[in-house]
């Protein structure tokens, strides 16, 4: 789940003076997330098989109509389609300075982040929102399109590399700040993703090569809405369940999702790690090497950064599965199990999503209001009234951001937690190897908690 350029800061104004030792909240967070856990054992501890996944789910009937209708489709599909050509539009023809450009406000806050936020607190909105569906969906109405070819079987790793790439445009290429190469990117992807749906087929292209379409379906799944189709795939009910169960659902697995969702963790863990001492110290270390490669070298030194810390990441979530699955005691498929339990990072990636975006999304995204009244930078004057409009700071002080990032953060984890030990439940089909095998996982989450919280905490805190 990422996410946000150099322009785009994700905090602002003075830091803030922490009344005890960032030690001590790192402490008391870990230790949450282990009380979590002894009470998850209590209340949980006897749900083993097939019942340690089933979750309650409250019928909504009076949205199926609303639900099943062509309305959200449309209505979402023109959005997305707008969006997606301001982008384009803007960017190519509008002001060079990022921040005052509209292009860069929707690419980086309002979809890379906010639309993800969005997201996992309500349900999989980039399924109504998808401008490339929206577009093949309004020709295939006029023209029947009809694929040339069978999409061979390459899983989900198209979409692995999609997504890599746009991390790199974000993170590591220096360039997510101009305007111009945005757009460029936006109309070249746009051309890609209709043209892989126009001869390999609109389903198979969104789910296996689409990156945003994948990130959107794992997303959505920890939403709270839950959509029941018939074999037509039309929709027959609407439920209501609780935040992250969805993820506990049966899915695809393959190593290829596994990579998927670690490059959500790492991402962001990477956005925020160029912002603290340890990162420049890491690129004094290496000024040898970049240095000589002139403009090149600030693209290297970060990709091997983001690329590091993705293998890091992977590496440390296989081995704590060894043990897990060592700890359950039972066989099982390697594959499967670890794509199941990688799913449960999934709350991770999104609460860290929010912490670490809480100021770009609600600060930074009222800045896009007042270019409205000149979006191109022509000299006109179409919104006079919000031409003055300056953006509010009273949801974002230093302290403010601090303490909401550590209650996502725990709360993230909590959900993580309890997943884990459900999936257990049901892979290791006993209460006591269930249990057992949890502990590596604990030690897993209480450290992605603790060292996440020590991220967020070094561009926002001083000492304490």
């Amino acid at each position: 789940m990422v996410l946000g350029t150099d322009i785009f800061l994700h905090f602002f104004g003075p830091r803030y003076s922490l009344p005890i030792s960032l030690a001590l909240y790192l402490y008391a967070a870990a230790g949450i997330v282990v009380i979590s856990f002894a009470l998850i054992v209590v209340v949980r501890g006897d749900q083993v098989g097939a019942k340690a996944l089933q979750y309650p789910r409250r019928k909504l009937p009076f949205l199926v109509p609303f639900a099943s209708s062509p309305l959200p489709h449309l209505v979402g599909g023109v959005v997305g389609i707008l969006a997606l050509f301001a982008v384009m539009i803007a960017g190519l023809v509008g002001s060079t300075d990022p921040t005052r450009n509209p292009a860069e406000y929707l690419t980086w806050i309002y979809f890379w982040t906010a639309t993800v936020i969005a997201s996992g607190l309500v349900g999989n909105l980039w399924y109504l929102l998808n401008p490339w569906a929206a577009m093949y969906d309004g020709f295939n109405r006029l023209n029947r399109l009809r694929p040339a070819w069978k999409l061979p079987n390459v899983g989900v790793w198209p979409a692995v590399a999609t997504y890599l790439s746009f991390a790199c445009l974000e993170l590591t290429s220096g360039m997510a700040n101009q305007p111009r190469l945005v757009a460029l990117t936006a109309l070249a992807y746009t051309a890609l993703t209709m043209g892989g749906m126009i001869l390999f087929g609109r389903d198979d292209w969104l789910a296996h090569c689409e990156a945003f379409t994948v990130l959107f379906d794992i997303v959505g799944r920890f939403g709270p809405v839950e959509a029941e189709r018939d074999a037509d795939g039309r929709i027959t009910m609407v439920y209501l369940r609780a935040w992250g169960v969805g993820l506990l659902k049966a899915g695809p697995s393959g190593w290829d999702r596994v990579i998927f969702v670690i490059l959500m963790l790492s991402t962001l863990a990477f956005d925020a790690l160029i912002a603290t001492p340890s990162w420049q110290d890491f690129v004094i270390e290496l000024e040898p090497i970049w240095l000589p490669m002139g403009p090149f070298g600030f693209f290297f030194v970060r990709t091997l950064g983001l690329i590091v810390v993705t293998i890091s990441f992977f590496l440390v979530f296989v081995a704590f599965m060894e043990a897990v699955i060592y700890f359950g005691n039972r066989k099982v498929d390697l594959t499967a199990t670890v794509s199941a339990f990688a799913l449960t990072l999934v709350p991770i990636a999104l609460v860290y999503n929010a912490a670490h975006n809480y100021s770009s999304v609600l600060v930074q995204s009222q800045s896009l209001i007042p270019l409205l009244n000149d979006p191109l930078a022509k000299g006109w004057h179409l919104w006079p009234a919000v031409a003055s409009i300056k953006p509010n700071f009273v949801l974002a002080p230093a302290s403010t951001v601090w303490y909401a990032q550590v209650v996502l953060i725990v709360l993230g984890s909590v959900i993580a937690v309890y997943l884990s030990y459900l999936r257990a439940g049901e892979r290791f089909r006993t209460a006591q190897r269930a249990l057992l095998s949890q502990y590596p996982m604990l030690l897993l989450m209480v450290t992605y908690a603790m060292t996440s919280l020590w991220i967020l905490a070094q561009p926002v805190t001083t000492g304490g």
